[in-house]
């Protein structure tokens, strides 16, 4: 006991040794940590980031992505001061930096901050945080992992457009709004009332009152490479526009009609009909394109030949009875569920093989010609509030008159 207890005091003074007060090059770290935030301003610590740098407990891609978009948010928090308690010397290039962030609007926070003495200076490897612990932050991104990171995420993080839909223009109607560059005005005007259009539809032709809606970023950036950054969950789409007006007005016509619908369908039926699970996958899919297809009809009919007939039914018969659409995953193996089964991966985990076509015919065969079966089946679904994936089979088989199980796997 003695001998732990005389250990024990050793390491705390060893520990203690090792603490020591800060030095010019540590409080110029530092001091550009809070210039870069509070000038929402990259360059400004980009020269003192390594390529490995992270924010604890996250990975390096995920980190450059969000201190990049987080350094060009409009409303991101002002750092007032940072005091540093102590350094300790991990070894003889590694040290960190501990200390207290202050913030204009928010209570203090640690500053945690490990960097190394290179041959290039001091590099930043690590940082707990530099926006307040409860500042509550959103992205939507969508970029090309090597032009955005490759070998040299410090640089290439630059490549990345950040949308700040606090600094867009918008408008708004029907529970929507649209986020719009300077020059995009009418083309957000269009927008609204697709997104109208189709709320009647689904309202008025489906008995869908509960719609799950999603906001769309008009921009003429001519980028695969974006990221949007908001405050809460609420984040909207993205679409490019950078052709001319006729062409712009094609191509958001044609989105809207095949894309966007479909994702606010899907994710009503998330939300408001109970179908998370990724064993209703076929069905929130299948159903989201029949109804994206119908409101295209009204829309852009010649995406629909393009896009439902051409591209869609076309992938439906290439990959016809490829794997059972009511094992469709899309999202990899499920540990406690695929243990030792020997599933043909391929057609399950993965969107390559026509499931989206299959799903898709397997509504469109059932109910285009009798549509009213369609809304009673959606209606006892959303009546259902402990709904399973055996009792929605049993209502379409019972609705249809037909073994649904039996004849989604001749899809």
């Amino acid at each position: 006991m003695k001998r732990a207890f005389i250990f024990l005091l050793v390491s705390i003074v060893l520990i203690s040794c090792n603490r020591r007060e800060p030095n010019d090059i540590e409080i110029n770290i530092v001091e550009r940590v809070k210039q870069a935030n509070n000038e929402r301003n990259y360059d400004v610590i980009k020269p003192f980031l390594s390529q490995e740098f992270h924010f604890k407990g996250s990975d390096i891609n995920t980190s450059f992505t969000s201190l990049y978009a987080y350094l060009n948010f409009k409303l991101s928090e002002i750092i007032t001061k940072i005091e540093i308690d102590y350094v300790q010397d991990i070894n003889d290039s590694i040290f960190l930096i501990k200390g207290t962030k202050f913030y204009k609007n928010y209570n203090s926070d640690r500053l945690e901050l490990t960097y190394k003495l290179t041959d290039n200076g001091a590099k930043i490897q690590v940082i707990n945080s530099i926006k307040p612990h409860k500042f509550p932050l959103t992205t939507r991104a969508s970029y090309r992992n090597e032009e955005i990171f490759g070998d040299d995420p410090v640089h290439n993080i630059m490549n990345l457009n950040v949308l700040d839909k606090s600094s867009a223009d918008s408008i708004s109607k029907f529970d929507y709004t649209i986020y719009f560059n300077e020059g995009l005005k009418e083309e957000s005007e269009i927008s609204i009332k697709l997104f109208g259009r189709l709320d009647s539809l689904l309202t008025n032709k489906y008995q869908i009152n509960e719609i799950e809606r999603e906001n769309l970023f008009l921009t003429t950036i001519n980028s695969n490479n974006t990221i949007t950054i908001g405050k809460n969950r609420n984040i909207p789409w993205v679409m490019a526009l950078h052709e001319s007006d006729s062409i712009n007005v094609v191509n958001l016509t044609n989105k809207i009609g095949n894309t966007f619908s479909h994702e606010i369908i899907e994710g009503t039926l998330v939300q408001n009909y109970n179908l998370k699970s990724y064993t209703y996958r076929w069905f929130r899919d299948g159903l989201s394109e029949y109804i994206a297809y119908k409101f295209c009809k009204i829309i852009a009919p010649e995406e629909v030949e393009s896009y439902f007939i051409g591209h869609r039914l076309s992938s439906a018969t290439k990959f016809a009875r490829e794997g059972n659409l009511l094992d469709w995953r899309a999202n990899g193996p499920i540990e406690n569920v695929d243990k030792g089964k020997l599933y043909g991966s391929k057609f399950i985990y993965y969107n390559e093989f026509g499931q989206y076509g299959r799903a898709f015919k397997f509504f469109k065969d059932l109910f285009e010609n009798n549509e009213e079966l369609l809304i009673e089946i959606l209606k006892k679904i959303k009546e259902d509030k402990n709904i399973t994936i055996d009792t929605l089979l049993n209502i379409m088989s019972e609705i249809t008159d037909k073994n649904i199980r039996e004849l989604i796997s001749e899809y």
